[in-house]
């Protein structure tokens, strides 16, 4: 596998992107897509406070008592 610096020039990721095969390239834009869903879903749950997490959890989980 090809060293990287990190300092890839947008010519260098295109053709890497190039290089990859068809199943890379599906694998890659299904965690892309993953990614880009599950962000702003962790952002909003790791800012909100406690009770209202717990409003949340009751409108899907009643609670037995």
């Amino acid at each position: 596998m090809r060293e990287t610096s990190g300092n890839d020039t947008p010519q260098e990721v295109l053709e890497r992107l190039q290089a990859m095969s068809r199943g890379r390239k599906i694998i890659l834009a299904v965690v892309v897509i993953w990614a880009i869903q599950a962000i702003p879903k962790w952002a909003t749950a790791i800012l909100a406070d406690g009770e209202t997490s717990a409003a949340i959890m009751q409108l899907f989980i009643r609670p037995l008592a």
